[in-house]
């Protein structure tokens, strides 16, 4: 061209080919990395996930797997459970009211008596509430141990209901726990790019998700459920809401959101030489980087402090022990809805035992299993003991009940975990009241929702892009505000 001479057509098809072959060629690759890349990624957390489970040798995995893929059945149409199909229940044949057999491990035959692979069926329970159809009904397994739960209401359901299913993205970690009583309970799984689930399990919602949501289906987080996670946004929300109501929202310790607030944090440790804080990471787990101080810190440490995303809150300087040892309770809740409230909470739950005598002297500071009771911490300790939940060893109320005090030996084989059932024993022993703790905990879980609540609800009509309408914005295919829960 440059000498204004005008290639041939011949020449001109064959450098248009060579063009279209190369970029071709090229995207070709492109796409092959991308997809390697993914498929690495993912057999790197499911690696992971099944050495959690203790499948390490190729031959076990190969067998867990195969009995995991043939859950993902896409040839099937998504069933439509809808509210209609659940208010049949009452038509479903009635089990076994003792029946201690989980309604998964049933299995169907076919017409000439052969065998097929067993069936995963449903239990429903029919709802307290009237003119609602039942929900699903997760019965105890033989494997947990438990009694069994009273299964007088329990509704079993035969092969001509529809297979219900499950997705578990791998943006959350995958927790046995979770993933048994689902399979258990006889819901299948789906891969997580799949939108025929009847339960996604995952982080919360984008808006996108969220819109595409059916009646029939439900997530485990509403969209914002962080400023209930996370640590500064917790105490944002108390905070605004003891601003307003004073005295019946003093549910916490003092807080400090640093580094904002390190001016008035110097300011108020000044005036209190003597006093105890612990600062924290605003959304980390597992005691990671948590640091109990006194109000007497170099003041390198403190500017040092001041350069962190952290909040620094007043240490309880004397707090309820059991046996002179440091313990916190984990209590299960679920927020069903907001609108109206709904919170229900476990009877049962954790208690967390330090594995050192507590002491809030200065020089016990820096000892993690002394003040920190988190069994990711705790079970570093050698003194630590696990709880066998009666298979074989005591914990210190079944010994203290026996023969009164624990001496030296028998401290040191108590278990660091106990029920909730066994705290209840030991505050009857000791004279404290079990019922105006319980009362107090129902509480503060209560005003914390309602603090939320504000946040949530606008996060939650502005993913609908309906900011107006509150809790009342709906999805376009249904999506309404019980599709949620916490």
């Amino acid at each position: 061209w440059r000498r204004g001479t005008r290639p041939s057509k011949q020449r001109l098809g064959g450098l248009r080919m060579l063009r279209r072959q190369t970029g071709h060629s090229i995207l070709r690759r492109r796409r092959v990395c991308t997809r390697y890349m993914k498929l690495h990624r993912l057999a790197r957390v499911r690696r992971k996930q099944l050495a959690s489970r203790g499948v390490d040798s190729p031959q076990s995995a190969r067998r867990v797997l195969a009995v995991e893929d043939a859950d993902d059945d896409d040839d099937e149409e998504m069933p439509q459970v809808s509210s209609a199909f659940f208010a049949q229940g009452k038509a479903f044949k009635r089990g076994a009211e003792s029946s201690t057999v989980c309604p998964a491990a049933t299995e169907t035959s076919v017409a000439d008596g052969t065998s097929e692979k067993p069936r995963r069926l449903v239990t429903l329970l029919p709802s307290v509430f009237e003119g609602r159809g039942p929900v699903l009904f997760f019965s105890y397994t033989s494997a947990c141990g438990a009694t069994q739960r009273p299964m007088q209401r329990a509704v079993h359901t035969g092969p001509e209901v529809p297979k219900m299913y499950y997705a578990h993205t791998d943006k959350v970690h995958e927790y046995n726990a979770v993933i048994n009583i689902l399979r258990q309970g006889g819901l299948y799984r789906l891969r997580a790019d799949s939108h025929r689930w009847s339960l996604l399990w995952s982080n919360h919602p984008p808006p996108e998700t969220l819109r595409a949501i059916k009646p029939c289906q439900k997530t485990n987080h509403f969209v914002g459920s962080h400023h209930l996670g996370r640590k500064d946004l917790i105490w944002r929300n108390i905070a605004r809401m003891k601003t307003r109501y004073g005295a019946p929202y003093e549910i916490t310790p003092e807080v400090f959101i640093l580094p904002r607030e390190m001016e008035s944090f110097d300011a108020t440790r000044s005036n209190d030489p003597e006093g105890l804080w612990i600062w924290k990471p605003c959304s980390s787990s597992c005691g990671r980087g948590i640091k109990v101080l006194s109000s007497s810190i170099a003041q390198e440490e403190a500017r040092e402090l001041g350069r962190k995303r952290g909040i620094i809150q007043r240490y309880v300087p004397e707090p309820l022990l059991i046996d002179g040892y440091k313990f916190d309770l984990r209590i299960y809740v679920v927020v069903l809805s907001y609108d109206p409230l709904k919170i229900y909470i476990n009877d049962e739950g954790l208690v967390r035992i330090a594995t050192e005598k507590y002491s809030n002297s200065p020089e016990s500071l820096s000892s993690r299993t002394m003040h920190l009771t988190n069994y990711s911490v705790n079970k570093q300790s050698d003194k630590f003991v696990q709880n066998t939940d009666g298979r074989g060893a005591k914990t210190g109320v079944e010994k203290e009940t026996k023969g009164g005090a624990l001496n030296e030996e028998e401290e040191g084989s108590r278990a660091f975990k106990w029920s909730l059932a066994e705290l209840k024993e030991y505050f009857k022993q000791k004279g404290l009241d079990y019922e105006k703790m319980t009362a107090g905990i129902e509480d503060v879980v209560i005003k914390t929702c309602l603090a939320v609540e504000l946040p949530l609800r606008s996060e939650w009509s502005k993913a609908l892009l309906q900011e107006e309408e509150g809790w009342s914005a709906r999805g376009e295919n249904g999506c309404h505000r019980s599709s949620c829960f916490e």
